[in-house]
């Protein structure tokens, strides 16, 4: 048998990735729901003004500072791993649980976003909040390293342009949440702001869109040029 042989036959006998998707978009939806709930809207309290309505809710301003830049995070790490999973043809067992450790780490973010929202002013829950953060991207990046070390678990589109570029992105998950943990120190306002920092790998312009998007003009021909 061709080693091309052992490896599509290891690849058969591989875990499907459907479940591991399918049970990361349904907690990611939990997920991004609760950081709603943070915000509490005022009970047994009858305002007599619109403008003491209005009043009341601009007291609110942090937590929905906070609910809408937690969201957008999460989001940004549902695409990450998104992303992430378009290299993947198959799974294993250790897979599956590196995927179970990144989800439930997921599962936290809506209590380290009320713990901020509530206590922002000291610094332990800036610290659990950034070390939240800092935990989902190593677990990103464990994946990736795993993904690598077991090209039968990968699709042929992972080449060394790709791993290098995810690479790449997965460091400024690890950077901007020490960052943010360093600048809360002086100003907690700023370091909460400092994680829409991590939209830059989501957004900036990427070699992967050429082998992801087909067809999607300079893009697509520069990334055909690097592999």
């Amino acid at each position: 048998m061709s080693h091309e042989d052992d490896i599509a036959d290891i690849g058969k006998r591989g875990l499907t990735k459907g479940r591991i998707e399918a049970l990361a978009d349904g907690i990611f939806a939990v997920a991004m729901t609760l950081l709603v709930l943070d915000i509490k809207s005022p009970t047994n309290r009858k305002f007599e003004t619109t403008s003491d309505l209005i009043a009341y809710i601009v007291t609110l301003e942090h937590s929905f500072a906070m609910y809408a830049i937690s969201f957008f995070v999460l989001a940004i790490f549902w695409i990450a791993h998104h992303l992430l999973f378009h290299f993947v043809r198959h799974a294993d067992r250790r897979m599956l649980w590196l995927n179970i450790a990144f989800l439930l780490l997921v599962t936290f973010v809506p209590f380290s976003t009320d713990l901020l929202g509530d206590q922002g002013h000291l610094l332990l829950p800036v610290v659990v909040y950034g070390a939240n953060l800092l935990a989902l991207g190593t677990l990103l990046a464990l994946q990736l390293r795993y993904l690598v070390k077991h090209p039968p678990l990968a699709t042929a589109d992972l080449t060394p342009m790709v791993v290098k570029q995810m690479w790449r992105d997965l460091r400024l998950y690890g950077s901007v949440p020490l960052a943010s943990m360093a600048v809360s120190l002086v100003s907690p306002r700023t370091g909460m702001y400092m994680y829409l920092l991590l939209a830059i790998p989501t957004f900036a312009p990427s070699r992967l869109d050429g082998l992801i998007f087909p067809g999607a003009g300079p893009r697509a021909d520069s990334s055909r040029e690097g592999s």
